[in-house]
């Protein structure tokens, strides 16, 4: 079995092409679940440039079996979930950490928005999620990527607040996250097509769209000027976002993208873990 001990020769063997030494190189890291990060930065060991992306494939397997073992879900499955912050936040972080790449050393889920909320604090005491949204998106902080390359990156949370971009729904949970640490209601909207977020300014009800720079617009005048919506339109924009639905939306999106991607066995996994929140 190896230990961190075994790493620097690991390491050093990443460049070998001997056909016989690349499946025992794999089984190796197989054995560490997925992330050495901290282990490289406490041994002092740089990884070549040449190395890198093989030996984030290498690690692949460790994160999947990770989460598989750790994933939690409440007995009755996504309903369980409606309010429950707690679980909501673990079960975000548990993806995050799958989605990293295993070698960049970087804080948890949890400690970066708590890190992004002191930021916010140190300007702005008590916002209101009117001013919440203009800090993070209405005055360009964070933004949508609207490039196709590595998709599946842009739903890790931890490289969204490190990046200061990302695709809709992963600026939208960033902005309920920190809504919910800084005590400005901020909730979910399951629009078809394009996840939204909500919030309430002088009893007036607006929609959010984070990856557009945060624009807001009345839900109330969306609904009077399109009365074509479809009825799960009009629900989402109606009602408040249920967590449980949320992350199963956010299962879902991730799952698709896996699928186009190509990572066919990462995209298996996805679809076990939305079946165990329909339970």
């Amino acid at each position: 079995m190896s230990s961190t001990s075994d790493l620097p020769f690991l390491i050093r063997l990443l460049d070998d092409r001997d056909p016989a030494v690349r499946p025992v190189i794999r089984e190796q890291f197989s054995e560490f679940g997925g992330d050495i990060s901290h282990d490289l930065a406490a041994l002092g060991i740089q990884v070549p440039n040449g190395g890198k992306k093989r030996l984030v494939r290498l690690l692949e397997p460790g994160r999947r079996e990770t989460l598989r073992d750790e994933w939690l879900v409440p007995s009755g499955g996504f309903s369980a979930l409606e309010d429950d912050w707690e679980g909501f936040e673990s079960s975000l972080r548990q993806l995050s950490d799958f989605l990293h790449d295993g070698i960049t050393l970087r804080p948890s889920l949890t400690d970066s928005l708590d890190m992004l909320a002191d930021e916010i604090r140190a300007e702005l005491v008590a916002p209101t999620a009117d001013e919440l949204r203009i800090w993070l998106f209405a005055n360009g902080r964070f933004s949508g990527v609207k490039s196709k390359t590595a998709a599946e990156t842009h739903f890790d949370l931890c490289r969204v607040m490190e990046s200061h971009q990302g695709n809709p729904i992963s600026l939208g949970l960033l902005f309920m996250l920190v809504g919910h640490r800084l005590g400005a209601e901020v909730d979910g909207c399951n629009y078809p097509g394009h996840f939204l977020t909500r919030i309430e300014e002088d009893g007036v009800l607006y929609l959010v769209d984070c990856f557009h720079r945060g624009r807001r617009f009345e839900a109330e005048t969306l609904l009077e000027k399109y009365p074509e919506l479809s009825l799960k339109a009009r629900e989402a924009v109606s009602s408040p976002g249920h967590l449980g639905l949320i992350l199963l939306r956010y299962l879902t999106e991730i799952h698709k993208t896996l699928s186009g991607s190509g990572r066919h066995e990462d995209a298996g996994l996805f679809k076990a873990l939305i079946e165990t929140l329909k339970a």
